[in-house]
């Protein structure tokens, strides 16, 4: 075996665990294949920790060479991960794969992944990693068009915003979670003796007990931090940048991976996390940005005809995931805008003008 520093994290091997074993689900989705893909890419230690979970289950293949029906199983579950580790990696794999790939049943494969996932964590923990003890990684994926409310099991309570992405790892020590992609709102228990973090991006929040909310757009590299109540430490220790912050109670942290730059705001609290409560609450929100927010929960999307009205602010008390032509109608009634229905799902926004007579 390597160095210590060689080996790859306990948190990245529970979450390569756990990655490994939901892509063998049979309801696992383009979305979830997706966000494995920006898991992958986003540190380049999570390929060494991928790579070093599929090694781990070969060898637990080969331990259980002496039941050929276990191994039959456990050889039709070692295919997918290479493959998605290829395509992720821009390669195509080959027929040899797709050939063994072929024949396997998704429930067999699932139940198989499942089952090297366990051997995987016992493997790091009492095999090959004697040096500290692998804690269970839980993966959850919103793909509703609703908020999701998650009890841990301290007793923390989470808030997963639709498209969300989070990885929550509970170990005696400590208590790490990991937002890949999306937004979430953290009701903390307290808890001295066990940090409470959450990941993203290079970025660190860490709080004992607090209520506070984390923001994450892999297209833009950006993050937004906002403190309802208590007090957070933020750190981002990346590269190019390293840096500590501590909030306060109605601030918000903006930050810009890309422009390397971060900076503090006050913000209305109520609003910026009322879709943790099933409301969205636009208090002067742009109207582009107010569309993003009803867009979000809504089957019928609500767009922008002219780039011209993007900017103008829009407050008011709306129902998260409701009927978007309610929306329109509010809307159309106080502001100098048309709409147009263009599609089944489509309700275009134009400004309204008057039309002149002779």
């Amino acid at each position: 075996m390597g160095d210590m520093e060689n080996k790859p994290s306990e948190i990245l091997i529970n979450q390569a665990a756990q990655w490994y074993a939901r892509l063998h689900a049979p309801d696992c989705s383009a979305a979830e294949r997706s966000a494995f893909k920006a898991w992958l890419a986003g540190d380049p230690r999570r390929e060494q920790a991928y790579r070093s979970v599929i090694d781990a289950a070969s060898l637990i293949r080969d331990q259980l060479g002496s039941d050929p029906r276990m191994r039959s199983l456990v050889s039709s579950a070692l295919v997918k991960p290479q493959e998605v580790l290829a395509e992720a990696a821009g390669e195509t794999p080959t027929a040899s794969q797709f050939a063994r790939h072929a024949g396997a049943s998704a429930g067999f494969r699932y139940s198989a992944a499942l089952f090297i996932c366990f051997g995987i964590v016992a493997f790091f923990t009492f095999g090959g990693r004697q040096d500290f003890a692998v804690s269970p990684s839980e993966l959850y994926a919103n793909h509703t068009l609703d908020k999701q409310r998650i009890e841990l099991s301290d007793g923390s309570v989470v808030y997963l915003d639709v498209g969300a992405t989070l990885t929550v790892s509970m170990s005696q020590q400590e208590r790490q979670l990991h937002l890949d992609a999306g937004r979430a709102l953290f009701e903390v228990a307290h808890d001295k003796a066990r940090p409470f973090s959450v990941s993203t991006s290079g970025t660190s929040v860490v709080a004992l007990g607090t209520r506070f909310q984390v923001e994450a757009v892999p297209e833009s590299q950006s993050i937004n931090v906002t403190l309802i109540e208590g007090s957070v430490a933020v750190s981002n220790n990346s590269s190019a940048t390293s840096w500590r912050e501590v909030l306060q109670p109605g601030q918000q942290l903006l930050i810009d991976n890309l422009l390397h730059r971060h900076q503090i705001a006050a913000v209305n609290t109520q609003a910026t996390t009322s879709w943790s409560t099933g409301f969205l609450v636009f208090d002067k929100m742009p109207l582009r940005a107010a569309l993003d927010e009803i867009n979000r929960y809504a089957k019928v999307k609500v767009v922008l005809g002219d780039s011209s009205l993007a900017d103008i602010p829009i407050a008011g008390n709306f129902l998260a995931g409701g009927d978007s032509s309610e929306f329109v109608e509010t809307l159309t009634a106080v502001l100098p805008l048309r709409s147009a229905r263009t599609g089944a799902n489509e309700i275009v926004l134009f400004e309204k003008y008057d039309i002149q007579t002779p």
